[in-house]
């Protein structure tokens, strides 16, 4: 064996082992049946090979979309969710699936805390965030009443209206554009990113791997039966 032969070897099996140490963080088929609510579909994942496929046409759809959903305020039920939008993209499944780990219940809180600040800025440059006015400047039996009883509810009993007032129902619209706003711009930020490397590191190896393959020619063997003797000319 030449050196170069097992130098390329030796970088052959280090591919493999990052490879390998990769797959540990997602859902694989032969490991399909052990994840919860997914893992009954086990033997229907199997049978569909773009969901475990590598090839390129499998993989870009996985790479936006996980990424994407991955950001979303979803956290519990992302990976249920991810299993039915690769069948739906007829995507690979175990970067999609792999991709939702980003967000834990340790990881929640920053990324979400992230996310929803890159929502509200992106709503406040757009305009579309809430509109920053002043208040009016309410009547003087509006100030009596509230010198008096600020935390009362108001006449008449009603007690859902000072209660969506007393804990701003409002803000809860709010935050949920903000993250959704937010992860979908940085999932699409995310998914560019594990394309573009994708795209400029594993492509190329894989082409000039492919390219160092022997290409081993099929020859077809010639008859080298004896063929019987002709007949002799019996025209004379």
């Amino acid at each position: 064996m030449s050196e170069e032969h097992h130098h390329q070897r030796l970088l052959r099996f280090a591919r493999i082992r990052r490879t390998k140490f990769w797959l540990r963080f997602m859902p694989r088929r032969a490991r399909f049946h052990k994840y919860p609510v997914v893992g009954r579909f086990a033997a229907f994942a199997r049978k569909r090979s773009y969901l475990w496929s590598f090839r390129y046409s499998e993989l870009r759809p996985a790479f936006y979309a996980g990424s994407i959903l991955s950001l979303m305020p979803a956290l519990g039920v992302q990976l249920p969710i991810a299993f039915a939008l690769s069948l739906f993209l007829r995507t690979n499944f175990m970067v999609m699936g792999g991709l939702q780990f980003i967000t834990t219940p340790v990881t929640a809180v920053p990324v979400y805390y992230g996310t929803f600040k890159l929502g509200e800025r992106a709503l406040h440059f757009t305009g579309w965030g809430p509109m920053e006015s002043v208040e009016p400047v309410p009547a003087p039996e509006a100030l009596d009443a509230a010198h008096t009883a600020p935390d009362a509810p108001p006449p008449g009993g009603n007690w859902l209206g000072h209660l969506a007032q007393r804990f701003r129902v409002n803000n809860l619209t709010h935050l949920l554009n903000c993250l959704i706003l937010g992860g979908l711009i940085a999932g699409v930020v995310g998914g560019a990113i594990l394309d573009l490397l994708w795209r400029l590191l594993v492509l190329p190896a894989a082409r000039h791997h492919a390219a160092r393959k022997p290409v081993t020619a099929v020859v077809t063997p010639h008859d080298q039966t004896p063929k019987p003797p002709s007949p002799p000319d019996s025209t004379t």
